[in-house]
């Protein structure tokens, strides 16, 4: 069972939004070209406009090059919503540059690096994300996919424990350690992890569909095992009757007469020859 890209993909836009708004927030110079045409870039990408959303951050940066937010908001559109794998790591490359004390840059371009198959860079990323904002549950969130994609089940669900513990609602997290139980056959956790999931997320069919595989692994274990067959003991086979009328028994009782009546003559005759 794979991971869920498109739930993926979306948790990281509103990421994006996220961080876009707090890098508002943090403008000294209200009403600057590049707030405005930024934030006209955060509601394309609201909208599911995202080469519009692109032009945007890209007039926003040529107005402020040394605005490490402009790339990370770039580099968010170009990661999850055009998966733009490449453009989105020189981005984040260039938010770290220009920031290298930004854990976030480090989490989305490990995030970019592991949808590359770069496990190893990505994971130095994650590492260093950690470093600076210790315990993040996204960083772990996406630390958590680079172990499965290296098939490193029990480590990836000890990450995403940690970011279930820090954020017990987030369904990414719970869908992802879903798909790690079920790598390693540990189907009643899966169920477990599915069922919380569409309690928070009750409109994923995707979910759905999992949970309804989880539950036919695990319904031949719960089924009752059938009743033993009771055995009927075979009934010893009664011998036939045995046959008296038989030719040979017939000839022998013959025999047997004729021996007698040979016996009473010759006694017959022994008597009427004894002298008086």
């Amino acid at each position: 069972m794979r991971t869920n890209s498109k739930l993926t993909l979306a948790a990281i836009t509103l990421l994006c939004l996220g961080l876009s708004g707090t890098s508002w927030a943090q403008k000294k110079k209200s009403g600057s070209a590049a707030m405005a045409t930024a934030a006209h870039g955060v509601e394309l990408v609201k909208q599911g406009a995202y080469p519009e959303a692109i032009e945007a951050f890209t007039k926003a940066i040529e107005a402020s090059p040394k605005d490490s937010r402009l790339y990370i908001d770039r580099g968010g559109v170009y990661l999850s919503g055009l998966q733009k794998f490449p453009e989105a790591t020189a981005d984040f490359a260039k938010a770290i540059e220009l920031s290298p004390k930004d854990a976030t840059a480090y989490s989305l371009r490990g995030a970019a690096l592991v949808e590359q198959n770069q496990i190893e860079p990505a994971m130095a990323d994650f590492n260093k994300a950690l470093e600076l904002k210790p315990n993040d549950p996204k960083t772990l969130e996406r630390r958590g996919l680079a172990y499965y994609k290296q098939k490193t089940f029990d480590l990836a669900i000890a990450d995403y424990n940690k970011a279930i513990e820090l954020n017990p609602q987030s369904t990414l997290a719970l869908s992802r350690r879903a798909d790690a139980f079920v790598a390693m056959n540990q189907f009643p956790q899966a169920q477990a992890d599915l069922e919380a999931l569409l309690k928070v997320k009750p409109e994923d069919f995707q979910a759905e569909d999992r949970l309804r595989y989880v539950r036919s692994k695990l319904a031949p274990a719960a089924a009752p095992a059938a009743a033993p067959v009771a055995t009927v003991p075979t009934p010893t086979p009664t011998p036939p009757p045995v046959q008296l009328l038989t030719r040979t028994n017939v000839f022998i009782a013959l025999g047997v007469i004729l021996v007698i009546f040979i016996i009473v003559v010759l006694v017959a005759k022994k008597a009427m020859t004894r002298p008086e």
